[in-house]
């Protein structure tokens, strides 16, 4: 609470969370002989200068385990992570949500072309 309130007072704003919707990223998830691996990417060209922080992948299993990760940009455009499974394969992944975490400012549409 006392970082909010230091970061309130001088002005820097925090990144909030914008939950997408499926149309802004895919998943696909293939099983191997010792591991399954669950890819999320999505393809915007929004950076940390238009407002976008991160994009946050969440991958909820039935077991119900979940695991987070943060997606990267290798080419320009092309967010991209992966998940590991070790001791799962893909049939127990129930779903994948991803989270972008923006400037207040790119609520009004920025992110979706408006």
């Amino acid at each position: 609470m006392i970082l909010s309130l230091i970061l309130a007072a001088c002005g820097a704003s925090q990144p909030e969370p914008l939950y997408l919707t499926k149309e802004f990223y895919d998943w696909t998830c293939s099983d191997y002989e010792d591991h399954s691996e669950l890819i999320v990417t999505s393809e915007t060209c929004e950076d940390r200068e238009s407002g976008l922080w991160y994009l946050i992948a969440e991958t909820q299993l039935y077991t119900g385990d979940r695991f987070k990760r943060h997606l990267t940009q290798e080419v320009k455009c092309h967010y991209e992570t992966n998940f590991i499974f070790i001791d799962e394969v893909c049939i127990e992944v129930e779903g994948v949500t991803l989270t972008a975490w923006v400037d207040e400012a790119t609520w009004s549409g920025a992110l979706f072309g408006d």
